[in-house]
Order: C-alpha cells, then structure tokens, then sequence
C-alpha cells in the first residue's frame, strides 16, 4: 500500500513541463498528488513522534484516530465491531474533534444492520465505503439516509477488516481527500493492532484471580468434571501419576471444599466409615506420603501438614481451584451492568466448568459431598442463564447457538438456555433447530418447567 502511495510511476495525464527560469510548471494534478503525498508523509512522522514511547493501546489508538480526523478535515474516527449474523454494529473506540476521545456519541450503543445495508454489502465484499455526499442516497435509500441524518453525517468513508474482530473504521464529514481511502487504511491496521492489545488486557485483567505470587509452589487443583493438578502449566491427572493414589486425591478435595483445617477423625467418618480407625489413619498417612513422593519432582515441599490432629495445607503452598475462580468470576460479573466486561467473564467461567464435581471419583466419596456438587451445578445454571439471557439482549443469536447446545450437553434442565436456543434459531431461520429444541426439550424437563417454557415462548412471540 505504502508503494501505491508513494509511486513516482502513477499513471498522470499532466501537461508537459516547461522551463522558465530555475523554474518548472507542473500540473495541478501532480501538484496535488505531491501535496497528498507530502501531508501523508509529515501525518505519518508527527504520529510515529507522538506515539513513540507511548505504552497504552488505547492512547495510542486515539491518536491514530485524531490524525486522520486533521487529514482528512473530518469531525468524527472510530471503530465499529460488526456481526453479521446478528446483524449488529458496536462503537467500539472513538474519537470526536471537538469533545476528544471516548465522549458522548450519536451512535446508539447497539446498530442494527436494517439501517446500514449498505454498509453490509461493502463490509461482505471487503471493499472501502465511501459516501461523499450523503443527500444523493436521500430517494435510493431512504431508510440509510435517517440513519445518516441522526448521526449528523454528511459524508462518509469506512475501511473494513475481519474476520476476527469484522467491521469499519470510519471517519465522518470529511471535506478532502474523499476519493483517498489508503490512508485511513493505514490507520486502520494500527488502531486494530492495539484493539487486540486493549482487548487482551482486558481479559487478562478481568479474569485474573486475586492472589498475587508470594513465593509460595503453587498447585491449580482442578475438581470441576475430570479431576486433575496443573502444576507450571502442565495438566496431570491421577492416572499419569507413578502411583495412582485416590485416596489422596479425596484428602485434596476435602480440604479445599471445607477451606479450614479438617480433623482427621472427621475426614475419616465421612469417607470410610467401614474401615477400622488405625486402619484408616495408616491409609491415609501412606496416600499423602505417596503424593508427596509424587509431586517431589515438581518441588520439594510437602502439601499437607499432618502433624497434628487437624490437617491443613502447608504454609509453603498455594492452593486453587476451578471451582473456586468459577463462582468468583460469576460474582464479578453479577455486579455489571450488560456489556463486554461481563460477556467477558461469563465466558471465562462458563469455560471453568466441565462437568459435575469430581464426576470421576465421585462414587468413593461419603454423602457429603453431594450438598457441594449441588452448590457449584446451581452455580453453573445462574451463570450460564445469566450468560445467555445478556446474549439475548444484544441479539447476538451466533454466541447463544455456541453456548446454549454446550450447556445442555452439560446440564440437560437449563430451563433458560432452551428458551433462548429457541429464539435464536427462530431469528435466525434455523426452524430445524427449532424443532429439534422443543422436542428436546419436552423430553428433559419436567411437565411444569415444559410449561413455563411454553408460555414465555408464546409471550415472545406475542411481542415480536
């Protein structure tokens, strides 16, 4: 694109060159593809200076914005995140020459693509926009014309990317260069560049657990559906252990869920009643033993502190789980308002969970842990109705028909998730899925949630 730019070889129809003097005549058009050349050049200088030890994205991405609202005399730069299949548009950042950056704007917080069809043909084809005067599209397209009067816009340029994010940067009420679309092209790849920096920070940030590293050897204990260790990153279930050791992996899952000191005679009545006392402490001192002889080649510390009658973990590690950061995460978002932040960290703890707690031992474990496998499964209910339900305000249907058949699989009696799918496929024009979730549906609730179901779909239906 720079080579296009900045091409001495650009095909001109320019008069011929006199002398006069020390001087040369050239034509208008040479000398306005030098001046557009020369500003490009001198914006482009001037942004790299600006920005050069800049370390936030967002400051940096605004700045970009700023420069092409000066180059292009325009009043308005920003990104807009496109789905198609949702047929929405997102402000995203922006930039505003007259109240800065991130203030308010006419757009709505959510477009919908009815009011730009335009807009979607171009963003499809991949191709730039570009609306130099907004009146002649007053008769042909009527509808996209309101749209541009109530954002004030009286000419319009976008450049599509995509696919991962898709959408514009657009810049409005240009007055030069409207034919030049390159340069916002240019600006384009940078601005996106810390849009993904702004968005993984972001995530990184959100979903970040609280504890800081304190030196401590830390071991991520997994129990939510297949249990496992994650120790620097690797995954090591039971089975890849040199001694398969269940019992341990009990006397692990205890203390976490109880997040206290345990007693041993009490650990030992609600796992193996059956078993003789001395017995049971024998047992459980050779588990813990082997499970210390097991992570030694990860650290030499010992995990579980049993010097005396109440068991605890040592002071020398940090233990975490799943289940832990799943409710957390869940807690957090409950606090939101709807929008990004908390889609953010539904996802994240929706991923948490994999199935029920330690779905694969759970046959060797005492009654008590039925009150914490429910505790966490209706914790995974809210959230992923909590999830799909922010979804649904949005109408991003794409996201609801990724995640509701997930969380069915999962747990078939999301009463929630059934009413959404539905909605989405109906939206969508997926009348097989339709069907198909009814059924569903009709098979794996009971009689009075498939009524309840049924009366919320015929309400929605009413209103639409």
């Amino acid at each position: 694109m720079l080579e296009k730019l900045f091409s001495k070889r650009q095909k001109t129809e320019s008069l011929p060159e006199k002398p006069d003097g020390r001087f040369r005549t050239v034509s208008e058009e040479d000398m306005q593809r030098y001046e557009f050349q020369e500003k490009l050049f001198q914006t482009i200088v001037s942004v790299e200076a600006d920005a050069h030890n800049e370390e936030d994205p967002m400051a940096i991405a605004v700045r970009v914005m700023k420069a092409c609202c000066d180059f292009y005399d325009a009043d308005w730069c920003g990104i807009l995140i496109a789905d198609l299949q949702t047929q929405v548009f997102i402000p995203e950042i922006w930039y505003d020459s007259e109240i800065g950056p991130m203030q308010d704007t006419l757009f709505n917080d959510i477009e919908f693509t009815e009011e730009f069809a335009t807009w979607a043909k171009h963003l499809i084809e991949q191709k730039p926009l570009i609306i130099p005067d907004a009146e002649k599209i007053r008769e042909s397209n009527p509808k996209e014309y309101e749209a541009y009067q109530r954002l004030a816009a009286r000419s319009i340029m976008g450049v599509p990317f995509g696919q991962h994010p898709l959408g514009f940067m657009v810049i409005r009420n240009m007055k030069q260069y409207s034919d030049r679309p390159e340069p916002l092209q240019l600006a384009c790849f940078v601005a996106m560049m810390m849009l993904e920096q702004i968005r993984r920070t972001r995530m990184e940030k959100l979903t970040k657990m609280h504890d800081e590293d304190d030196g401590r050897f830390r071991i991520r204990y997994n129990i939510l559906g297949p249990h496992n260790f994650v120790i620097d990153g690797k995954e090591i279930y039971e089975q890849d252990l040199p001694h398969p050791n269940r019992r341990a992996w009990i006397i692990m899952l205890y203390m976490v869920l109880h997040k206290r000191p345990v007693d041993q005679q009490k650990l030992i009545e609600d796992n193996w009643p059956d078993e003789e006392v001395d017995t049971a402490r024998n047992n459980m001192r050779q588990a813990i033993f082997r499970l210390h002889n097991d992570l030694a080649a990860y650290h030499d510390v010992k995990v579980i502190d049993t010097r005396s009658r109440m068991m605890d973990f040592s002071g020398e590690v940090n233990v975490t789980t799943d289940a832990d950061e799943m409710e957390d995460l869940y807690n957090r978002a409950k606090n939101l308002p709807d929008g990004d932040d908390k889609i953010i960290l539904l996802k994240k703890a929706f991923e948490l969970y994999r199935g029920r707690l330690f779905i694969q031992g759970e046959d060797d474990i005492g009654t008590w842990l039925y009150t914490y496998t429910t505790h966490y499964n209706q914790v995974y209910v809210d959230l992923t109705s909590a999830l799909l339900t922010t979804l649904g305000h949005i109408k991003d249907y794409r996201c609801i028909m990724d995640y509701g058949p997930r969380a069915l699989e999962i747990e078939p009696g999301i009463l929630t998730a059934y009413y959404w799918i539905i909605i989405a496929a109906d939206e969508t024009g997926n009348s097989v899925a339709r069907e198909k979730l009814l059924q569903k549906a009709s098979e794996d609730l009971l009689d009075e949630e498939n009524e309840k179901l049924m009366k919320l779909l015929a309400l929605q239906n009413h209103m639409s």
